[in-house]
């Protein structure tokens, strides 16, 4: 029997669990880039990923959300406010047992009608070259990359979405 997706706001004993769904989403793809992608893991536990609620629930135009099925947390996706006009997608992350399955997709849909009842205009990101089944889904869902930084043999993605007025834009 199929299990029930519900994407809900994160709450605090959530903590955990959306913790290690990240840090095990991005050693996934770590493929030889362990020691980097450990450092980039640690500096975002010890930032945003610390107090997710201060990061994303204190203030309006910021919202964190997690995917649980069967009373477990399978995806995850957070926006921050960056101008009046802009929201940043951040944490995207499905858990390895659950990809494929239209979580990332049911997330940035949630994130995208967020931000157009917030009155964003669009969306930006940044991921980096050895996620490239978040860069398909990203532009899938109608994400254009804007720019890259390079760091040796791994660079970071600048992607932007245009968000068209309407709940089902």
């Amino acid at each position: 029997m199929a299990r029930t997706l519900i994407i809900r706001t994160f709450q605090p004993a959530d903590s955990g669990s959306v913790r290690d769904l990240f840090s095990q989403g991005l050693v996934d793809f770590a493929m030889g880039f362990e020691e980097p992608m450990q450092k980039y893991i640690q500096d975002s536990l010890d930032d945003d990923l610390a107090d997710i609620s201060a990061s994303y629930l204190n203030e309006p135009g910021n919202h964190f959300w997690v995917a649980e099925s069967g009373g477990h947390i399978k995806g995850m996706v957070g926006i921050q406010h960056r101008t009046q006009e802009e929201a940043e997608l951040r944490r995207m992350s499905v858990a390895t047992d659950s990809r494929r399955r239209g979580i990332g997709g049911k997330l940035l849909q949630t994130a995208e009608t967020f931000c157009r009842e917030q009155g964003y205009l669009r969306i930006r990101l940044t991921t980096v070259s050895l996620l490239q089944p978040a860069i398909a889904l990203y532009r899938k869902h109608g994400y254009h990359q804007v720019g890259e930084d390079r760091y040796g043999q791994i660079s970071g993605l600048h992607f932007v979405k245009h968000l068209a007025a309407g709940p089902n834009a």
